[in-house]
């Protein structure tokens, strides 16, 4: 059985709401179907409901609507006004507009008698040890002999892992779109699993949207320099622009430290190009001094501005080699089908590249390549193409000026920054995202005629569009 992760899920369920299939849309989707399962096995009878905050109590409070015949009572952890959801809160408010009998729970729980009782509280929401009044309503649930039907995941197992502490032992567990993983290895506490569909289009579990860079993009408060993503750059071997994009598109989206080196005779001309940038010379005879200067970096980007040659293919599978280098995005040249197999790495080809080093650029194709070269391949066109082999992501923002020279150099270092506190896959996909709606975003104000440089500016409108994404 597939399963989807509760970290999947939410980027699903943003990217769903981003996409047109409103949450408020798939919250009664999931209520009604809640209902259907409880109306297939059971007479009308006396049902209550333990909420939680969120939206795991939000699909329970649907689901009191559509039980229209049962003696229905709701149970509220906590109060009405410190619901988390807009949408969750709006479902409550519609059971108390129909009197229905509700009683916000701060302390101490009361007594009642039920025939079904429906848990509502956490789901995917668990986050350690259950504590305070949490934990005594899942006491209080185990203890009773009435029918337990847990909403999407039992409250206090861990969704992805099934471990747990203290957890709602349920006869039914009704999840939805997809189980989670934790769901199948948790079975004498889930009981009987089924899973709704909600009306989720297939296709959208595989498109890139705002959810994931809401998934990768991090910031933290108390922070220093460097925390946010130290990256190397390493190119300019013949054409200087392009290792000055890449670095420069480090910073916008969000690195700390970006340190680009090149060729000793054209330093001084891409340190020339921005303030912001920091440049060293590039030796690529000196590997030593490579794997030391890498033990201070999370990723490097390799092979934008460099003419095809034997010297630097070399350079690149020695390079990758070196016991400092953990994560790498190869671009242009370096793209390269030896990668270690303890090095994580995002190729980013545009067609012509992967066919030159792999053959046909269709997706069965470079699925196959990213699971033999143990990589994520980002293969730059139209449709973006994103995968690891196993599963594959459409990117399908951007636009037709967006073929100018210099974007792939951007998306190079969008997605290495993303890279350095994330996985590949997820990096990659949120950099194609963000490269192609600041494209987006370039069209708005110039049409087709603009530039990478005018892409730069327009990454950090990109991503705070995303993370400002309700």
């Amino acid at each position: 059985m597939k399963t989807i992760t509760s970290e999947e899920m939410a980027v699903l369920d943003i990217n769903c709401e981003y996409f047109g299939l409103s949450r408020h849309q798939l919250m009664e989707n999931a209520g009604k179907g809640l209902a259907e399962e409880i109306i297939k096995r059971f007479e009308p009878c006396k049902a209550v409901i333990f909420a939680g905050l969120g939206n795991n109590g939000g699909d329970a409070f649907v689901c009191a609507r559509f039980l229209k015949d049962f003696d229905v009572e709701v149970f509220l952890l906590g109060r009405g006004k410190d619901i988390k959801t807009e949408i969750a809160k709006r479902n409550f408010e519609i059971l108390k507009r129909a009197g229905y009998r509700i009683t916000e729970v701060r302390d101490e729980i009361p007594e009642f008698e039920a025939d079904i009782i429906i848990d509502g509280m956490l789901g995917t929401g668990v986050k350690g040890r259950l504590r305070g009044i949490y934990a005594k309503a899942v006491e209080l649930i185990n203890e009773s002999k009435a029918f337990k039907i847990a909403v999407d995941v039992p409250t206090g197992l861990n969704p992805d892992t099934g471990e747990f502490e203290l957890c709602v032992k349920a006869d039914l567990t009704v999840t939805f779109h997809k189980p989670k993983p934790g769901l199948l290895m948790a079975k004498d506490v889930v009981g009987e699993i089924v899973v709704k569909d909600i009306g989720i289009p297939k296709s959208f579990e595989n498109l890139a949207g705002v959810g994931d860079v809401k998934k990768v993009y991090k910031r933290f408060e108390s922070g220093h320099k460097g925390v946010h993503g130290r990256i190397a750059v390493i190119g300019g071997i013949g054409y200087t622009g392009a290792v000055a994009l890449t670095s420069l598109a480090c910073y916008y989206a969000g690195a700390d430290l970006v340190t680009t080196l090149v060729p000793k005779d054209v330093k001084d001309v891409v340190a020339s190009f921005s303030p912001n940038l920091i440049v060293r010379e590039l030796d690529l005879s000196d590997l030593n001094g490579l794997n030391e200067f890498m033990k201070k970096y999370h990723v490097a980007v390799l092979g934008m501005g460099v003419e095809r040659s034997d010297e630097f293919t070399d350079f690149v599978e020695e390079f990758l080699k070196l016991e400092n280098v953990k994560k790498v995005v190869l671009d242009a040249s370096a793209i390269t089908d030896d990668i270690p197999e303890d090095v994580e790495c995002i190729m980013t080809p545009h067609a012509g590249e992967f066919k030159r080093v792999f053959g046909e650029p269709t997706v069965e194709n470079v699925m196959k390549v990213a699971k033999e070269t143990n990589s994520v391949i980002l293969l730059k066109g139209k449709e973006d193409v994103i995968t690891d082999g196993e599963r594959v992501r459409f990117n399908r923002t951007g636009n037709a000026g967006m073929t100018v020279g210099g974007t792939g150099d951007v998306l190079a270092g969008i997605t290495g920054a993303f890279f350095a506190l994330n996985d590949a896959f997820w990096s990659a996909s949120a950099g194609a995202f963000v490269n192609g709606l600041a494209g987006e975003l370039c069209f708005e104000k110039k049409g087709y005629n603009f530039t990478a440089v005018d892409l730069l500016e327009k990454i950090p409108i990109a991503i705070k569009r995303c993370l400002e994404f309700i």
